[in-house]
């Protein structure tokens, strides 16, 4: 299969995976948004961008760099990895669901001061531990190219909080507390079910292998590790600039405000996701295309790739549009009344996010962390002032207006500064051996 057919062929299925897991998506935000005061659909906004920010910072300190480097070694080196790493992603997991567990119970600037019991933050721990077992069965299928399996596991995810979600409607018991246990237990249950083939794809015997290519591990271990520090660095930074709207709308508008500002994003949740499952094929290729310094072939799949997503995006706003009025009356509900402003600037900011986030990707199978964490943080800092700024005066559109401007910069930024720089190094080498 030419690499053309092999590539689109992996997308296509990603793309239905990640639609599986937009559409769960989506189901879980109506759900509470129907059946949950707007208060607690805000404090749900808050502990899932936390959830979000603890998945990061697992799949930066470990699958981000291991994607790297996995994506350009040998076959038995790549499984020999990823087993070693699978250990890493378990012990780093539940290090980050303790830490959420007490965040939540002890931090109550992370829930706005919202009543809250015990219950709540330890069933949010064990969610966060979950979907990290789940999330590294993802990772080395993306990485060994096996989208099948991946499918597999996601739609066994998928039937499991349906059936959970379904057996709480017949209950009439939704709340914040039994929707998270019920993606806690999917999460280990796919991570469960994911097991055995998570054993097969890492399976590999060090003992054929001699000093020579142990040493070589050393050395990518060593590589991951250094990728790790500045990449788990970049992500904090690349969050807060993201998802800071919620805590400072919450602190000047209340909970209410985050409710309005996630119950319109939802709508558009489908787009991200489906640039996460274009990136998760397409990094691991790219790296390849970065280390063998094929830039022609890259600029193809960039070009390719900018133009497939954003005519997603363009069809998935038009389509939301048109369809605005019957999802008011049937989604969102009358609580949520009057959000079309909300919807189109959020619209906006995910199309200028998917170019950007395509150059991101680029720099992140390039080993560019260091690069990108310097670039976070000056996006931080202005992502925080213009939203001090704006959301005083323009209540919750204002929060969007500041995500908007720093996306329109953080894309100049990468295309035409970091990401030239990137080849320039490869290419004065690739002379300087000649």
């Amino acid at each position: 299969m030419s690499f053309s057919k092999k590539f689109l062929s992996s997308s296509l299925l990603s793309v239905i995976d990640q639609g599986m897991l937009s559409a769960l998506n989506l189901l879980v935000g109506a759900l509470l948004i129907r059946m949950v005061d707007k208060n607690d659909y805000g404090l749900y906004g808050q502990l899932y961008a936390g959830g979000l920010l603890a998945g990061l910072v697992v799949d930066s300190w470990i699958a981000g760099p291991l994607t790297t480097v996995a994506s350009a070694v040998h076959e038995n080196t790549r499984k020999l990895l990823l087993r070693r790493y699978w250990f890493r992603q378990i012990f780093c997991t539940l290090l980050m669901g303790g830490l959420a567990f007490l965040i939540v119970e002890f931090v109550p600037a992370a829930t706005q001061h919202a009543n809250k019991s015990w219950l709540l933050g330890s069933v949010f721990g064990l969610y966060v531990i979950g979907n990290g077992l789940r999330e590294y069965g993802r990772t080395v299928g993306f990485i060994q190219s096996d989208i099948q399996s991946v499918l597999r596991q996601d739609f066994v995810y998928v039937l499991a909080v349906i059936t959970g979600l379904a057996a709480l409607m017949f209950y009439q018991h939704i709340d914040l507390i039994s929707v998270f246990s019920v993606l806690m237990g999917s999460s280990l249950l796919c991570a469960l079910f994911g097991r055995e083939r998570l054993i097969a794809r890492t399976n590999t015997d060090s003992k054929e292998m001699d000093p020579g290519d142990l040493e070589v591990i050393v050395g990518h271990q060593d590589t991951i590790t250094g990728h790790g520090r500045w990449a788990v660095l970049g992500v904090v930074v690349g969050w807060l600039s993201n998802y800071s709207y919620v805590y400072l709308s919450g602190a000047w508008l209340g909970l209410s405000a985050i409710a309005d500002l996630n119950a319109s994003r939802l709508l558009l949740m489908p787009i991200p996701l489906a640039v996460a499952a274009w990136s998760r094929v397409a990094r691991p290729e790219a790296g390849r295309l970065i280390a063998s310094q094929n830039w022609s072939r890259l600029n193809k799949l960039t070009l390719f790739s900018i133009a497939g997503i954003e005519l997603v995006v363009l069809a998935y706003v038009g389509f939301l549009i048109l369809t605005l009025p019957l999802l008011e009356t049937y989604v969102i509900g009358s609580k949520y009344h009057g959000l079309d402003p909300l919807i189109m600037l959020w619209g906006i900011y995910f199309a200028v996010n998917a170019v950007r986030w395509i150059g991101t990707s680029w720099l992140m199978s390039g080993g560019a962390f260091r690069s990108m964490f310097f670039l976070g943080t000056v996006t931080l800092i202005l992502v925080v002032g213009i939203t001090s700024f704006s959301i005083p005066y323009w209540g919750s559109a204002g929060a969007i207006f500041a995500l908007i401007f720093v996306e329109i910069f953080e894309t100049v930024v990468v295309w035409k500064f970091i990401f030239p720089r990137l080849q320039k190094p490869l290419e004065s080498v690739s002379v300087n051996v000649s």
